[in-house]
């Protein structure tokens, strides 16, 4: 992968990478395993592969996909403040313009990514009403807000 973006072919890559993320994390908890066939659709073709069970794939999955949202909080706020723009984060993160919404700007989508859903029980309880600021865009100190559909002062570089 490179800083330009992953190609559409490692996404079986990252696939598989998640799976077996996710397959670690419940054989490490002590986790229910399970054999199932490589090919389901073909019963016939006798292979097998060791998997989480269902319910406890779900739940590693799900905690996988919550480190993977915090860590891309980081690497958001991290950007921002070596002075990358919101335009520059929202094409990393592989953000299109909305098609439901063509108002939305490809920085505005970045910086709602990044804030997450403003009305969630989730955002406010995390405390996720501020401002990232870089050093280079906002000498001042940073005001904290509150999660808005409206994009901070600095979002529109």
């Amino acid at each position: 992968m490179q800083d330009g973006g992953a190609p559409q072919d490692d996404a079986a890559v990252i696939r598989e990478w998640a799976r077996r993320a996710v397959l670690g994390m419940v054989l490490e908890s002590g986790g229910i395993t399970v054999t199932r066939p490589i090919f389901r659709s073909q019963p016939e073709v006798d292979m097998t592969v060791r998997d989480a069970s269902p319910v406890a794939g779900l739940r590693a999955a799900r905690l996988l996909q919550l480190a993977a949202e915090g860590l891309t909080r980081g690497y958001i706020q991290q950007a921002r403040e070596d002075g990358h723009t919101w335009h520059e984060i929202g094409t990393a993160l592989g953000l299109p313009r909305s098609e439901a919404d063509q108002e939305t700007s490809l920085p505005q989508a970045a910086y709602d990514h990044a804030m997450g859903d403003s009305q969630s029980d989730h955002a406010w309880s995390s405390q996720r009403a501020f401002t990232w600021r870089s050093a280079i865009t906002a000498p001042r100190q940073a005001t904290p807000r509150t999660p808005s559909p409206g994009m901070p002062a600095s979002a529109g570089d």
